[in-house]
């Protein structure tokens, strides 16, 4: 056999004897999609309650959760509710978890729910950043792809938010704030969705 032998660190030998890593990633990671199962619930209870003010298409699909292993390279979680993503118009809500990062809850639209929320800039919630990439498909809050809107002129706002076919807001809270987590993920669910009032 040839080629090029494939060397490892001391740290890098250590790490791949140790079951424990892997073990604690998997219950970490099942303690999540247990956390985004109980908040589904919660969210689905709400828009229920809500059923004649809010859209109609929002009732089309359950939640779903999803997780991958690399996303940049990271493992993450993901719920998706409500998520509308039709030719038309997109509604979907996205909370995301991503390791070693933060938690994330995204309103994703397009068509005329971009409209309504653009009308509705002085509800955002607090902390509200704005994506500022091409694709909405990036989840990242580096430079590129999220701004806050805290101290952006309104216009700005409103330049950054039409420049491309959907408008996606976010809301982000690192993960060294886990014990949170639940309650910060409710309520941008809830703010975000008061603006479709």
């Amino acid at each position: 056999m040839s080629g090029v032998k494939i060397q490892l660190s001391r740290e890098e030998q250590e790490m791949a004897a140790d079951t424990g890593i892997i073990l604690t990633k998997n219950r970490i990671l099942s303690a999540v999609m247990q956390q985004f199962g109980t908040l589904s619930e919660a969210e689905v209870a709400y828009t229920t309650k809500m059923r004649h003010q809010l859209p109609e298409s929002i009732y089309m699909y359950p939640p779903k959760i999803s997780r991958g292993e690399n996303y940049q390279q990271l493992p993450w979680v993901m719920l998706d509710y409500p998520r509308v993503f039709a030719p038309e118009a997109t509604l979907a809500i996205r909370h995301l978890f991503w390791w070693g990062n933060f938690f994330s809850c995204s309103l994703q639209v397009s068509g005329d729910f971009s409209q309504v929320l653009l009308g509705k800039m002085a509800l955002w919630p607090e902390g509200t950043h704005v994506c500022v990439h091409a694709s909405p498909w990036e989840h990242h809050f580096g430079p590129d792809n999220y701004l806050p809107v805290i101290g952006m002129d309104p216009q700005k706002i409103i330049s950054l938010a039409t420049q491309g076919n959907f408008l996606k807001l976010s809301i982000v809270l690192p993960v060294s704030q886990w014990d949170s987590a639940q309650g910060f993920l409710f309520n941008g669910f809830s703010s975000w969705m008061k603006l479709l009032l």
